[in-house]
């Protein structure tokens, strides 16, 4: 009885002393704006511009993100995202052992929630940092849905130099709207966030505006 007190009144205090933090240090959705679009009448773009923080980083809506794309994106990253609270504690707790040993962050485990965390405020690979990203995943699932999250984790997703978001490199790189993408085009967008710099298709993203 006294254990099953004790494990009870820690996991009691975890909980007051994560809904103090999230109080004290809200989410920094500051860091999601997104580029002005001139759009026709049937809904393509015409034009486009450039963020506040200088990104190509056109939003799509969540109704907007094809069937096929979440789902080969979330077999990739994250199979159990729909069943998790935003960390993977098995995962976690196997990558946290692979790190110590290491002595480094070699492992990161992370969910899909944990990159949209990382993605809005992009930090070094620490282990402080990564219990901070913890903390906003946990943040995220508790104040958004997973739809929600996934429509982020969409809008931030990098795809090299100022090029932000699925939308944004489908038509920049590929010159289609997200739902006409082939599979074998959306394999080319999963691959590249994992190192956009080196992965990336296109060059000259710095203008001011795109035709």
């Amino acid at each position: 009885k006294k254990i099953v007190l004790a494990v009870g009144l820690f996991f009691l205090s975890c909980y007051i002393l994560f809904r103090i933090l999230d109080r004290l240090y809200p989410l920094p959705l500051d860091r999601l704006t997104y580029s002005t679009v001139v759009q026709a009448s049937d809904g393509s773009v015409m034009s486009a511009f450039l963020s506040k923080d200088d990104k190509w980083r056109i939003k799509i809506e969540r109704e907007d993100i094809p069937e096929k794309l979440k789902k080969a994106f979330i077999f990739k990253e994250d199979k159990y995202f729909y069943y998790h609270p935003g960390i993977n504690l098995i995962a976690l707790m196997r990558a946290f052992y692979q790190d110590i040993r290491a002595r480094k962050v070699v492992s990161g485990a992370s969910t899909i929630t944990m990159q949209v965390a990382r993605m809005l405020t992009p930090e070094r690979r620490t282990f402080f940092n990564k219990f901070k990203e913890i903390f906003r995943a946990l943040q995220l699932e508790r104040h958004y849905s997973k739809e929600h999250i996934l429509e982020m984790y969409f809008n931030l997703l990098p795809y090299g130099g100022n090029v932000e978001g699925i939308k944004a490199a489908s038509l920049i790189y590929l010159h289609k709207m997200p739902v006409n993408l082939s599979p074998a085009e959306i394999a080319t967008l999963m691959l590249i966030p994992n190192d956009p710099n080196h992965f990336r298709l296109g060059r000259n993203t710095d203008r001011k505006s795109v035709v």
